[in-house]
């Protein structure tokens, strides 16, 4: 599989992508690096040591390309408002930008190049991921973890060249390194920024050993004793899975989160806020909140309170996001990295969620008695379609996240107009945009 993949990869690349998977990437390059701008005041990960260098999206410049990659990974995630891929459950984004960035850095390469590694790293991070996110999420293992260092790692060497050999090479050594479980949720700790932070460097890694002459087998991922058979005990052959590495699709199925919680919640919050206008000021009796099984049993998901430790298990408690809003009357972020939050217990308390067959992923519905003995009933189906953002509506949402990060319009309208221009100009020209005014 490994050899297989890699040639397949060869194919992709930013001219062979349709016009509507170049017109997402280019969103979400915008989308993601906006997030990241606005990431500091999550960040649990120290900033490394200040050096002319590699570019850190919050300011300033380091000496080490992996340092760069580890520190702006974890920036990006910060907030958790990264992008999303809903079928493979993982974050491609926040580890394969940062570190594909500081490669192409390293390289002086161009846009297009550096376009053609991010879409070949969509393309792979969710094929290795697509069928597979529902046997490893149960036991506890992040598929962010698990399968965008691969990506990222693939991404990365293809800044060398579109070489079928080198990319299979580097694919196999990420298939050793990278790893995280889902526990850091409930336990509301910071792990998950380590996470993409530890995948991010470990792709500029394995690139760079592959470059040295190091091997890695060419049964990694499908071998008896490989990726798949180790952690899920299976064995896929790639002519089973190669429909899963289309990148049209990888791309344009990612969802661009409006909010900084969970993907999971990103429909409980946004049909929470339509059900706040109706709520008002009336006391409320119980909540139901129904949502797609598998979403509903994701790690951290479920958690009632009333005692939570950080922005980490409030992000991803959809009790917490949706009686956030429905006391707030919209989502206040500051709801969510503040430690006063007791307003918030009796209704939580008053919560219950539970699984509904016919929900889909990204969906939900909301009855909210009230104590008059009113109800009020909406549903959410197909949230990445609700929730999206396009060329049409990303200003006013990124522009909030620039001024969050203290820069100005200015920088970010410079940055928007060089990323569509991208695959055009060298990548220096989008370094240029993101450093402070």
């Amino acid at each position: 599989m490994r050899d297989e993949l890699g040639s397949y990869l060869t194919q992709v690349s930013w001219k062979n992508l349709n016009q509507a998977a170049k017109d997402k990437l280019l969103l979400c390059l915008l989308a993601n690096l906006s997030v990241a701008v606005a990431g500091t005041s999550a960040m649990r990960l120290p900033k490394p040591p200040l050096h002319k260098g590699h570019l850190l999206f919050d300011g300033g410049e380091t000496s080490s390309a992996r340092e760069a990659a580890f520190y702006n990974a974890a920036l990006m995630h910060a907030r958790t408002q990264d992008d999303f891929h809903p079928i493979g459950n993982l974050h491609i984004a926040t580890i394969v930008i940062p570190a594909i960035f500081a490669q192409a850095e390293r390289l002086g390469s161009k846009g297009e190049a550096f376009l053609d590694a991010l879409a070949v790293s969509y393309a792979t991070a969710a094929g290795l991921s697509r069928q597979f996110s529902p046997v490893t999420t149960p036991r506890g293992l992040r598929s962010t973890s698990l399968y965008t260092c691969m990506g990222a790692a693939v991404g990365v060497e293809r800044l060398h060249g579109n070489n079928a050999t080198a990319m299979a090479n580097t694919l196999g050594m990420a298939s050793q390194t990278s790893f995280g479980t889902t526990q850091c949720w409930p336990d509301g700790t910071d792990e998950y920024q380590f996470h993409v932070a530890n995948a991010a460097s470990q792709a500029l890694l394995c690139s760079d050993l592959t470059q040295a002459k190091v091997l890695s087998g060419k049964n990694a991922l499908d071998g008896p004793y490989g990726f798949y058979s180790a952690l899920m005990g299976l064995r896929p052959s790639f002519q089973t899975i190669k429909n899963d590495f289309e990148p049209n699709a990888a791309i344009v199925e990612t969802v661009l989160k409006r909010y900084p919680v969970s993907g999971i919640c990103q429909p409980v919050v946004r049909l929470s806020e339509k059900l706040a206008l109706q709520v008002k000021d009336q006391a409320i009796d119980k909540i139901l909140l129904e949502m797609n099984a598998f979403e509903m049993n994701y790690p951290g998901t479920l958690k009632e309170g009333p005692v939570f430790q950080s922005f980490t298990d409030k992000l991803m408690s959809a009790r917490y996001c949706l009686t956030s809003v429905i006391s707030e009357g919209h989502f206040d972020f500051d709801a969510f990295i503040s430690h006063n939050y007791q307003k918030l217990v009796p209704l939580m308390a008053c919560t219950n969620v539970i699984s509904a067959s016919d929900l889909g992923t990204l969906s939900c519905r909301i009855t909210i008695t009230l104590k008059n003995g009113q109800t009020i009933r909406d549903e959410l189906r197909n949230g990445g379609a609700q929730l999206a953002l396009d060329w049409s509506s990303i200003d006013e949402w990124a522009q909030d996240l620039w001024m969050a990060g203290k820069r100005t319009p200015s920088s970010y309208s410079k940055t928007r107009d060089v990323i569509h221009d991208l695959h055009k100009l060298p990548l220096s020209e989008l370094t240029k945009c993101l450093a402070f005014d």
